[in-house]
């Protein structure tokens, strides 16, 4: 019996034996686990960082007011006094140099015309008989027939006929001349602006009946300050904007007189789109601003303390490690989603250039990529 009971504890204690050996076994296995871990590397926040490339500048667009203006405008009229018999065109309608616009009444035109027309038959039958009695009484004077005054008042009567002969002449080109100016035609191709007199009232000479823009030639004019106008060139190619339209212009000259309200020069500016005259226009024009700094993404800058503005510096620290130092920087123009900034930066520097929420000061990243803004080259 107590043989059995011996047994019974021998067994007891080597399942007991059995149990330590595993436990321990099992911590052994947990401690070099443990030790694993603690040899795999801290983790590295992965960022793209923005190579910062400075430049002694940087250019602002800005716009300057002015107004579309035709080629060429005019306010027509006759030249001489008259009733408005006919207007050929209205107001919107185009017309083609030379096109007949309006008429006077030529009632007395043409009955002057008919009076000089018979003052010059008149005289010139009168003439024809007088040369005829000049040529006998010459071949009487050669049969010494005829004496020597009748042939001086024949030759003196044929002057005076042939002298007269050409006033008439010249008052029925005066009454030519008086028909055409008598008519309004277009100087230039153009749009009927507004028209002025109505059909049978007296016009005086130059009042104007039709005022005309031309078409297809557009002009641009722009006030530009002194020392910007200083520097822009006749045959410059430049932008202009109406409204959301925007098109290529060149200059055509600038007026060399300052302004004296505006102590501006103005600018003229061809285009060849057929923009409303009178339309609002504005010439766009970069100005260059003397200022070291660089252009960056908006996304690379963040709030620093008391209002400043700061990015994030990744400096190298070796084993493919970058320390993140802040750089205060100052925000001097806003184009897009880009910004020009100075400050605390060396040319060649790397700023984070997105995710700046997800960083501290200090802390240790990894650098993916590096781009280059294509805006910030020079």
């Amino acid at each position: 019996m107590s043989m059995i009971i011996n047994a019974q504890h021998g067994i007891k204690y080597a399942a007991l034996a059995a149990l330590a050996l595993a436990s321990i076994a099992s911590l052994q296995g947990c401690g070099r686990e443990s030790l694993a871990n603690s040899a795999t590397p801290p983790y590295l926040h992965q960022v793209t960082t923005q190579s910062v490339r400075l430049q002694p500048n940087y250019r602002i667009e800005r716009e300057f007011a002015g107004e579309v203006q035709a080629g060429q405008s005019s306010r027509l009229g006759f030249e001489l006094p008259g009733v408005l018999e006919s207007l050929m065109v209205n107001v919107g309608d185009t017309v083609a140099e030379g096109e007949l616009l309006a008429r006077l009444d030529t009632s007395l035109l043409d009955s002057e015309r008919a009076e000089l027309t018979a003052q010059r038959a008149e005289l010139s039958a009168e003439l024809d008989t007088t040369r005829r009695n000049l040529a006998r009484i010459e071949q009487l004077r050669s049969e010494q027939l005829a004496s020597e005054r009748e042939r001086d008042e024949l030759q003196g009567r044929t002057r005076v006929l042939e002298a007269s002969l050409q006033r008439v002449d010249a008052a029925l080109q005066a009454n030519r001349t008086r028909f055409e100016k008598s008519e309004l035609r277009a100087p230039f191709d153009a749009a009927i602006s507004s028209r002025l007199v109505d059909l049978g009232v007296v016009v005086d000479a130059g009042q104007p009946v039709f005022a005309l823009e031309q078409s297809l030639v557009r002009e641009v004019r722009a006030g530009v300050p002194v020392t910007l106008a200083n520097t822009l060139l006749a045959g410059q190619s430049v932008r202009v904007r109406a409204g959301q339209a925007v098109a290529d212009g060149q200059i055509i000259g600038l007026n060399p007189v300052v302004d004296q309200a505006t102590r501006s020069r103005t600018v003229r500016i061809r285009i060849s789109e057929a923009w409303a005259p009178g339309e609002l226009a504005y010439l766009q024009l970069d100005m260059p601003v003397q200022k070291t700094g660089a252009w960056l993404p908006d996304s690379a800058v963040t709030e620093g303390a008391r209002g400043t503005w700061v990015v994030y510096a990744a400096v190298d620290s070796g084993d493919a490690r970058w320390r993140l130092e802040t750089r205060s920087v100052v925000i001097h123009h806003v184009r897009g989603d880009e910004l020009f900034v100075s400050g605390a930066l060396n040319d060649r520097d790397r700023v984070v250039s997105a995710g700046l929420h997800r960083l501290a000061p200090g802390q240790l990243v990894r650098v993916s990529e590096t781009t280059e803004l294509a805006a910030a080259l020079p």
